[in-house]
């Protein structure tokens, strides 16, 4: 799934290839993906606006349209953007596709259809359901909130690294490389952790996300943003990555176990389990 750098670049792409330009028509070729309106209603209420500007929340991509209307557009697994200046066409997987009025398109491409659309007018803009809770990102957010939120549960950090309520963004290959950088074992329970351990977590994010960004985004499986263009933070990971064998700190074999359901790599050396 695509996380918060992945998405800042997609949304940054957007920016770069869409803003200004105004809907002409609407094609879906999949409506099994439009589950909370009749994909009629998906059509009638964008034909004719113009895209302002692409901002994000998180994983969540917000289209600010003409008239006081918002589109949200959340990637999940497989979902992905592409730019059709040239006429070339590609059905592959395709789900709906927006026709603008200087005859330039963006296709919306989803292999497993679990990406999702919302649309907000006026007065209801607010997030959807789903994304009401969404946090701040780690940047933005106060480490003693944190650190609060965290004394509330004996949950392991790794899994409420991943809580989208407490911060935005992380997924599960920079929360690993989160802890790895912090030493932090994953199985810990976030209430044995210290305010600096919280500082230090966050001041982690913070530098691992924006170096993701800055190199497009990590491409593992099948991240490409805008045009099927794959990310190079892979390149950089510490750990996350079943070619890593052995960490590359102390050279010890890394481990990988479950947590929460979720695929983890640590090093049972730097980030030794508290006692």
């Amino acid at each position: 799934m695509p996380e918060l750098p992945e998405v800042k670049v997609v949304v940054s792409k957007l920016n770069e290839y869409v803003t200004n330009k105004t809907i002409k028509d609407i094609i879906i070729y999949k409506e099994k993906l439009f589950k909370e309106f009749d994909p009629s209603f998906f059509i009638r209420n964008l034909i004719g606006k113009t895209i302002k500007s692409i901002t994000q929340r998180g994983k969540l991509i917000i289209f600010n349209l003409s008239d006081n209307t918002y589109l949200y557009s959340h990637l999940r697994m497989e979902g992905k953007y592409s730019i059709v200046n040239d006429g070339k066409i590609s059905i592959r997987n395709l789900v709906v596709r927006f026709i603008f009025i200087d005859n330039t398109e963006l296709d919306y491409h989803d292999s497993r259809l679990f990406g999702t659309f919302h649309i907000r007018c006026d007065l209801t803009k607010s997030l959807p359901q789903p994304y009401v809770n969404i946090a701040l990102e780690p940047k933005d957010v106060d480490p003693k909130d944190v650190f609060n939120k965290f004394q509330k549960s004996k949950t392991a950090i790794k899994t409420k690294l991943l809580d989208q309520s407490i911060m935005s963004g992380i997924g599960n290959i920079y929360a690993d490389e989160i802890l790895f950088k912090t030493k932090i074992n994953p199985l810990m329970p976030s209430n044995k952790l210290s305010l600096e351990q919280v500082k230090l977590i966050l001041n982690a994010a913070i530098e691992i996300l924006d170096k993701s960004y800055k190199n497009g985004g990590t491409t593992i499986h099948s991240f490409k943003s805008l045009n099927n263009v794959i990310g190079s933070y892979q390149d950089y990971l510490m750990i996350h990555n079943d070619k890593i064998k052995y960490c590359k700190i102390c050279k010890t074999p890394i481990k990988k176990i479950f947590v929460n359901k979720r695929g983890t790599y640590f090093c049972p050396t730097c980030q030794k389990e508290s006692k």
